[in-house]
């Protein structure tokens, strides 16, 4: 044991050497763990790195040394490698030039060293392996060229310096040296760019894209740009793909500053190089007009005809056509040297072959047929051109490249391009696509589908039955689906496309076609469709092939049925979109049942009728129409069931009650009005006809609804009933509007089928009918009883004689619940006086009396039974006595004082208590919100003593509960306390009370705190609040002193989770300050300072001379430790702060002349915080040397703020200040910001005056008056004081 304590202790004596302190159980505790060992390696490298001045190469070695001495005796869970890689990576990061030379002599820096030998040797000695060398090299590279700003920010040397130690340069490397190359390039573009930037930037394209915006001339830099991109690794390792990139741009450049050379340079080494996505480019610059090198145009349009997007071909061809044209004109075709060696001069040349001689080819014999074919299938004319064929479709037009670009060349003897038919184009391309597939007689078919479908969209505009006869000529029959889906939806169009599948159906089934003249082609269109189309429905097993095509004639017709149905609806002025009718199956459901909400009989037939031809279901239809009825069409309830009945609605919607009680109540139900019962009564009655019961999920069922709804009409007009019967309300509510004295009797017996809301199956009693009719009679009259409203306490007495003779309609629960509400109701104390409430409740205890006696001679003498409420009249009377007793309580002298107070909130107590009836709830309420406000304890028993009956209420257990109140709120309970969004101002004054009275004690006081101020999750602040309140006001016990010295240590969350508190390390001052030391002496943040302050602030002022009065001061110690430790602007604010928060505490500060002394002693930038502090003290000393301080000042304005002028000013340091470079600052600050410092000017003139500063004092007393700066002289400023002072 003794050998491993000796080794923990070179341990720790090793960190202490390196300034880095840790006890000896954090290195037993960490010696075998792995990551916490790697860690405290780390640390330890990068705390020397952070030296400054920087540590010597030696001091490093011992460093390295001194690691490999931990591993070997403690942290042998370590590997030694890891150890030199980790002091490795330390000294790259240092950001020091020598240390990375350092680190360069400990590495392998190539690969040809081999590996065994990376750590041969001993100690220090080892060098790191090759591998692991560049990935340390990279990842401070890395780190040094992500933190730069700019290429001459050295970080970015750093990172170069790295890289160079590896002197093989790995592929890795080169790419990082690559970057850092590529920012001077980007400088040289004006590309401002973060290297950070570059280095995500994923998109490196884009950076060559900014260089080009930048520079006008860039494409005349093609060289440096392409280094540049290699530089970047742009498309990362395909060169062929990064140079067409960057060509592409150069090009689009050129073109855009017309300089068409350079923009052909750049195309033709695409072209060269055989970049596709470079037609764009090439197509633009072969098309511009002004571009006068027509060969080199003609080799551009021939290589984006080559390599562009199918889209594009007809335009390019086009383009192409006209260009020939202009060639044509300028050179005859027999002496073009295009024809000789240029493949598209032979293009042009089989233009000529293929158009002005195609009838004399068709007219001559065999031989010259075959000549003029052999001349359009020139192969070598082919092995030519291949090189420009789409390899899109190399497989559909393998075998019509020979004219692919001479059938867009327009023939010479058009002289205007524009004016040769669209199809043209197509029409040459089909004939010469013929010829070829002739001259191999057959062999190789010519695609003709792609033309034909052209040539048919072409002259469907113009000649359908031209597009017909392009269409049958198709290989696939199916193919035509292409050319009829690009046409607009008409009768007309989908006509023929039926009558196209019917030839095609008959032809197979009777093949006619070898005979041109039958009589197939000259029937009536309509009645072949017919005739095939019935003919086609008589049978089932046709063969696949005819089978296909029968579907898509039945598509056909069904579609053209849906636009003539689709016109007859636009026709009805509805809005519907004819042609997503005829598409859109969805649509179309919607559409007609939209047609059913109408009133139109017509329209509605209708409806129907494609309703049927749809297989829309029929009960939808009806379905919607009743909706219709029911919500939007205007009809009164009669014309809706006469309408429902004369179409037969509901002998079809009653076969699915489910669904139809379904539709009812979430579309039907929410339009009908609560007050129309009698929509709502054929709606329940509808239900109840259809057996929609058992899906009704509500306890009244329909068939009790048709019943209420029948007798309730007749006699509560105006009724809700929709409101009465949601089960979520209460239906006394909404029936107490409709309620009379001719009503409350049969709404009373049909009330016991409405539930009560809450779910637990109870219904209205007639008893609480009755009790809600007489509070509306006792209050506001009846028409026919009470007709005049009651004014005064005869008329409210008049009034409840009027209401007692119907209290034998009521059970005692609900008799107690009326009295109650005319007694002792908000209402009842503002409108009755107190002997009227105490007489009407006598005139109904007798009442109440006489109904119990009858109750029991009916019952024959035998035991009264209770109500549904649970309560019997003997209880009820028992009430009445209470409310009766509490009434008299109200003449009480303590409460009387409160209902007589000038004191809003006292007679506010007094209507709480009146209306408390005495109730324990509502008293201890109250004397819970007294407590809470800060009223005396007395005040608080005599309330409590005053209610009548066995409370069990003490102020003790009220004040407990007010605490309880004041915690939850302290604790961040939202409501809480409801009055005072302050609850420590709030407990301080339920202290206040107690220790003003005897019945609670501050130890009672303290038991119920004590969780609240111990409870270390909770914020710091309040809990230490609410122990200075508890210590300002009592004198506590040592044992309790001692425990709240724990308590408000224990209050602050330390961030030193392994120092625990407990009582013996508070128990004295000198133990406190010896905590106190221990915890400063670990403290680094800002934060971890603060609690320190809220650690001293908890405790009790240190009073021992030896510390209080001398440089041992813990405020001072803290203020040394801060400025030593702590960096930033915001440091001497920092201390003011500190000093401020201990002006108004016990924590007297004498040691404000030492924090000064070290406030000046640290840097300049701090004097303005001292000069604060001690312009605040009111000590002689430090205004005298406040006022040295001030006249040294050499530049005032940058070294004080207003807040320094302010404190100036009011400790009467102007005069002093005169001869200083702060009076002009102080004046004007004095002037401007008089009233908010309040200071006197007159008299600040004349102190001024009387310490020889005449002319300072008169031009103070100008400027105050606002005279002119023009008139501020010498003589004026004197001659104002004799006038002003």
């Amino acid at each position: 044991m003794n050998v491993y304590t000796f080794l923990f202790n070179s341990v720790v004596e090793v960190l202490e050497k390196h300034s880095l302190q840790k006890p000896i159980s954090f290195v037993r505790n960490s010696q075998n763990s792995e990551e916490e060992a790697h860690q405290l390696m780390v640390k330890l490298c990068r705390h020397t790195g952070r030296k400054y001045p920087p540590v010597s190469e030696s001091m490093w070695m011992g460093l390295l040394q001194d690691l490999l001495d931990m591993q070997q005796n403690v942290y042998s869970c370590l590997k030694p490698e890891t150890c030199h890689q980790v002091f490795l990576e330390s000294l790259l990061c240092s950001s020091l030039v020598e240390n990375v030379r350092l680190a360069g002599h400990l590495m392998h820096c190539s690969k040809d060293v081999p590996v065994s030998v990376s750590f041969r040797g001993k100690g220090y000695g080892m060098k790191v392996a090759y591998d692991n060398s560049v990935e340390l090299v990279l990842a401070a590279a890395r780190e040094y060229f992500n933190s730069s700003t700019t290429l001459s920010d050295p970080c970015m040397n750093l990172a170069r310096a790295c890289l160079q130690l590896i002197t093989d340069c790995p592929l890795a490397v080169q790419e990082e040296l690559d970057l850092i190359s590529a920012l001077s390039q980007l400088q040289d573009f004006s590309v401002n760019i973060l290297p950070l930037q570059v280095r995500l930037r994923s998109d490196r394209l884009s950076l060559i894209k900014e260089c080009i915006a930048h520079c006008s001339k860039a494409y005349k830099q093609s060289a440096t740009l392409l280094n540049l991109a290699s530089l970047l690794r742009v498309a990362g390792d395909d060169e062929a793909t990064r140079k067409g990139q960057v060509l592409t741009l150069l090009a689009e450049q050129a073109l855009e500053s017309t300089d068409f050379k350079a923009s052909y340079i750049h195309c033709r080494d695409l072209m060269t190089a055989g970049y596709s996505p470079a037609w764009d480019v090439c197509s633009q610059l072969g098309q511009r007009e002004d571009y006068g090198d027509l060969q080199a145009r003609q080799e551009l349009l021939a290589f984006s005809l080559t390599h562009c997007p199918p889209d594009n071909i007809h335009g390019l061809l086009a383009a192409s056509s006209d260009l020939q044209t202009q060639v044509s004109a300028i050179w005859p075709l027999h002496a073009s040297p295009l024809v000789m060696g240029s493949p598209v001069g032979k293009a042009g040349d089989l233009l000529h072959r293929t158009t002005a001689k195609t009838m004399e080819v068709l007219t001559t014999t065999g031989l010259t047929t075959k000549a003029v074919l052999t001349a359009v299938s020139d192969h070598r004319w082919w092995k030519e051109s291949i090189n420009y064929l789409r390899p899109q479709v190399r497989a559909a037009l393998s075998l019509s490249h020979t004219f692919f670009s001479s059938c867009c060349s327009f023939p010479p003897y058009w002289s205007n391009p524009s004016q040769v038919p669209r199809e043209t184009f197509a029409e040459v391309l089909l004939r010469t696509g013929k010829l070829a597939e002739a001259k191999t007689e057959g062999q190789t078919l010519f695609p003709a589908t792609e033309v034909l479908l052209q040539l048919a969209n072409d002259a469907f505009p113009r000649d359908m039955m031209l597009a017909l006869s392009y269409l049958l000529a198709l290989p696939q029959v199916l193919d035509a689906n292409k050319c009829f889906e690009k046409q607009c939806h008409s009768a007309l169009s989908l006509q023929l496309a039926a009558y196209y599948y019917s030839l095609q159906i008959y032809t197979r089934l009777a093949p006619c076609f070898k005979d041109k003249n039958h009589t197939l082609y000259q029937a009536d269109p309509k009645e072949m469709i017919r005739l095939v189309t019935q003919h086609v429905s008589s049978y089932s097993s046709w063969p696949e092939e005819i089978q296909r095509l029968i579907e898509q004639l039945r598509m056909y017709n069904e579609r053209l049925m849906d636009f003539t149905q689709a016109q007859v609806l636009q026709g009805l002025g509805r809005g519907v979109d004819v042609s997503r009718f005829s598409t859109d199956a969805d649509y179309k459901k919607e559409t007609i049942l939209g047609l059913t909400e109408t009133l139109d009989d017509g329209v509605y037939k209708i409806a129907l009728s494609l309703a049927k031809r749809y297989s829309v279901p029929l009960w939808e239809v009806y379905m919607t129409h009743l909706e219709f009825l029911f919500t939007d069409s205007g009809l009164s309830t009669k014309d809706i069931e006469s309408r429902s009945g004369s179409l037969g609605l509901f002998d079809t919607l009653k076969s699915d009650p489910e669904a139809f009680h379904s539709h009812m109540n979430k579309y039907v139900l929410p339009s009908v009005e609560g007050t129309d019962m009698g929509r709502l009564l054929y709606y329940y009655t509808l239900l109840d006809a259809a057996g929609c019961q058992p899906y009704v999920s509500t306890i009244i069922k329909p068939e009790s609804h048709v019943k209420l709804l029948k007798k309730l009409r007749a006699v509560a007009s105006g009724l809700d009933y929709r409101r009465l019967t949601d089960e979520s309300l209460n239906p006394l509510l909404t029936l107490e509007p409709v309620l009379t004295s001719q009503n409350v009797l049969p709404i009373s017996k049909l009330a016991t089928r409405l539930p009560m809301p809450g779910g637990d199956g109870k219904a209205v009693s007639p008893s609480a009918v009755h009790a809600i009719w007489l509070k509306k009679l006792f209050w506001r009259g009846d028409p026919q009883l009470l007709k005049r409203l009651p004014q005064n306490d005869q008329d409210f007495l008049h009034a409840y004689d009027t209401c007692a003779k119907h209290l034998d309609r009521l059970v005692p629960s609900d008799a107690v619940d009326f009295l109650d509400d005319i007694t002792f109701s908000p209402k009842a104390v503002e409108e009755l006086s107190i002997s009227a409430r105490s007489e009407v409740i006598k005139r109904a205890t007798k009442s109440l009396r006489q109904l119990a006696e009858k109750g029991r001679k009916r019952g024959g003498g035998e035991q009264e039974e209770k109500d549904p409420a649970g309560m019997s009249f003997d209880e009820a009377l028992t009430h009445l006595q209470q409310s009766q007793s509490h009434l008299d309580t109200l003449s009480l002298p303590c409460i009387m004082s409160l209902r007589d107070s000038q004191q809003e909130e006292l007679r506010g107590y007094s209507r709480l208590y009146d209306l408390s009836r005495s109730e324990r709830a509502k008293v201890q309420e109250l004397a819970v919100t007294m407590a809470t406000d800060g009223h005396p304890l007395a005040q608080i028993g005599e309330v409590l003593g005053a209610a009548v009956g066995p409370l069990d209420l003490s102020v003790k257990t009220v004040l407990r509960d007010a605490v309880e109140r004041v915690v939850a709120a302290l604790s961040g309970v939202p409501d809480a306390l409801k009055k005072s969004p302050q609850p420590l101002t709030v407990l301080e004054a339920m202290v206040t009370a107690v220790h003003n009275g005897s019945d609670v004690t501050s130890d009672d006081l303290l038991a119920w705190l004590r969780s609240f101020c111990g409870d270390s999750t909770l914020p710091v602040r309040p809990r230490i609040d609410v122990l200075q309140i508890l210590e300002s006001n009592f004198s506590l016990k040592d044992s309790d002193v001692r425990l709240l010295l724990l308590y408000r240590t224990q209050a602050v969350p330390l961030l030193w989770p392994y120092r625990l508190c407990d009582i013996e390390d508070v128990e004295n001052e000198d133990k406190r300050y010896a905590l106190f030391l221990e915890l400063l002496e670990s403290a680094q943040k800002w934060e971890e300072f603060q609690l320190i302050m809220l650690l001293l602030q908890a405790w009790p002022p240190m009073i021992k001379d030896e510390v209080a009065a001398t440089e041992r001061n813990p405020w001072v110690v803290l203020t040394s430790a801060l400025l030593t430790r702590s960096e930033g602007s915001e440091l001497g604010q920092q201390v003011v702060t500190m000093a401020r928060s201990l002006y108004n505490t016990k924590h007297k500060l004498p040691c404000v002349r030492s924090i000064t002394s070290l406030l000046l002693e640290q840097q300049p930038s701090l004097q303005q915080s001292a000069l604060k502090l001690m312009a605040e003290s009111g000590d002689e000393e430090l205004l005298k040397l406040t006022l040295d301080q001030v006249n040294s000042m050499t530049d005032a304005a940058s070294q004080c703020d207003a807040e320094l002028l302010s404190v100036l000013l009011d400790a009467g340091l102007l005069v002093g200040c005169v001869s200083s470079p702060l009076y002009p600052l102080l004046s004007s600050h004095m002037l401007s910001h008089q009233g908010d410092g309040g200071w006197d000017v007159q008299g600040a003139a004349s102190a001024l005056l009387s310490a020889g500063h005449g002319a300072e004092a008169g031009s103070l007393l100008l400027a105050h008056r606002g005279t002119h700066q023009s008139h501020f002289t010498f003589n004026t400023a004197l001659a104002v004081l004799k006038k002003w002072l």
